[in-house]
């Protein structure tokens, strides 16, 4: 899990958060509200949509984000969260405590890379 988690308002233009995803080398940007609150995920599979459909880039991301984007809780397990991945079709997970606060992000890799620490291949 990255406890580095990169957000932005709803109002930042689509351009930004990519520029964003590309110089952090990350796949999804969390949006939060002007309290913190989570509200949606920029994923690469939204941009996907966006350049398939033309969609300006100064658009804000708002319009065009995954909105109630499924979580992961703390106490989750590398298993449950990937059945949650697997069954929802996502790569990317905000991980949430028990109040609801993001501290932090699971992603395919991470659930990748547990497996494989237990894993007996040579």
């Amino acid at each position: 899990m990255s406890k580095a988690v990169v957000s932005v308002p709803p109002n930042t233009s689509i351009r930004r958060v990519v520029e964003l995803m590309h110089s952090k080398n990350i796949g999804s940007v969390l949006v939060v509200d002007e309290r913190g609150n989570l509200v949606g995920i920029f994923t690469e599979r939204d941009l996907v949509r966006v350049v398939a459909l033309g969609i300006d880039l100064e658009t804000p991301v708002e319009r065009v984000m995954t909105v109630r984007p499924i979580t992961a809780s703390l106490n989750e397990g590398v298993v449950e969260v990937a059945y949650k991945m697997v069954e929802n079709w996502v790569r990317h997970l905000p991980v949430v405590d028990e109040s609801g606060r993001v501290v932090g992000v699971v992603s395919i890799r991470d659930v990748l890379r547990a497996y494989l620490a237990g894993s007996a291949f040579p």
